[in-house]
C-alpha cells in the first residue's frame, strides 16, 4: 500500500537517522570545551530539531551570548571533524530507504525540513546514498528555526501541492508544531528525543512506531 499524500516532508535527526547519541556526544564535548556543565542524554534529546542557535538558547538560558556562541562554534567544528574521521555513527532507522524509494516510485513528492545546516544535511544524504530521493531540502539556513512554519511553507510554495495533501513526519514537538502551524497533517514517530506524553500534547494527525507505516497513511482532509 502507498500513502495517499501527494507530498511527504521528513525531519532528519531522530526521524530518518538515529542520531541522538551522536548529537549528545558532540554537544557534551562542546560544553566541556566552553567550560560549562555537560548534559544528560535526555536533555540533549530535548533540543534535537532546533537550529544550533536556538538549541543553545534553550539549553543555556543563563549563559552569556558569548558562551552560547562558543558552544555553537565548538559544536560545528567538533561535529565536522568527527564526521570526517568516521567517528559518528548515524544509521538510518529500519525501513527508511525502502520507504523513501517506494514513495518516490509511486509519484509522491519527498522533502526534508530539518534543523541541521545545509552542509550537514547534504553530508547525511551522501553518507546514506539518498541522492535523488528528495525534491526539496530545507534547513536552518533557509528559514527560522522550528517550530516556525517557514520551512514547510517554503516547500508548499515551491511544489504548489495543497496543504491538505501534505504530511509532516517527525519525532519532536517542534516538528508537530511546525506542521500544524503550516496547516498540514502531522505524523509523530516517537523515536526517543521527545517522550510520547509530550508529543501527545501536540495532537498529531497520525502516530507510527516505524517509518514504513507512513506508506499506509491517508489525509484526513481533502
Amino acid at each position: 500500500m502507498t500513502s495517499e499524500y501527494a507530498l511527504v516532508i521528513f525531519d532528519c535527526d531522530g526521524t530518518l537517522v538515529d542520531s541522538q547519541g551522536g548529537i549528545a556526544r558532540v554537544l557534551n564535548l562542546a560544553l566541556e570545551e566552553a567550560g560549562l556543565p555537560t548534559v544528560s542524554h535526555a536533555q540533549a534529546g530535548a533540543i534535537v530539531g532546533l537550529s544550533l542557535d536556538q538549541a543553545a538558547l534553550a539549553l543555556l538560558p543563563e549563559a552569556s551570548a558569548e558562551q552560547r556562541q562558543q558552544v555553537v562554534d565548538a559544536y560545528r567544528r567538533i561535529y565536522r571533524t568527527m564526521a570526517d574521521d568516521k567517528l559518528l555513527q548515524h544509521p538510518l532507522f529500519p525501513g527508511v530507504r525502502e520507504t523513501l524509494e517506494q514513495l518516490k516510485s509511486a509519484g509522491v513528492t519527498l522533502a526534508v525540513a530539518t534543523g541541521k545546516s545545509m552542509a550537514g544535511m547534504q553530508r547525511t544524504i551522501a553518507e546514506h546514498h539518498l541522492e535523488g530521493l528528495f525534491t526539496l531540502v530545507k534547513t536552518a539556513d533557509c528559514a527560522p528555526s522550528k517550530p516556525h512554519p517557514g520551512m514547510v511553507q517554503q516547500i508548499l510554495d515551491a511544489t504548489l501541492i495543497p496543504a491538505a495533501l501534505t504530511l509532516m513526519v517527525g519525532d519532536t514537538t517542534f516538528d508537530m508544531d511546525m506542521g500544524r502551524a503550516a496547516g498540514v497533517d502531522t505524523c509523530a514517530f516517537p523515536s526517543g528525543c521527545h517522550p510520547q506524553e509530550l508529543l501527545e500534547r501536540c495532537r498529531p494527525t497520525h502516530w507510527i512506531a516505524e517509518i514504513p507505516q507512513v506508506l499506509s497513511l491517508k489525509p484526513v482532509r481533502g
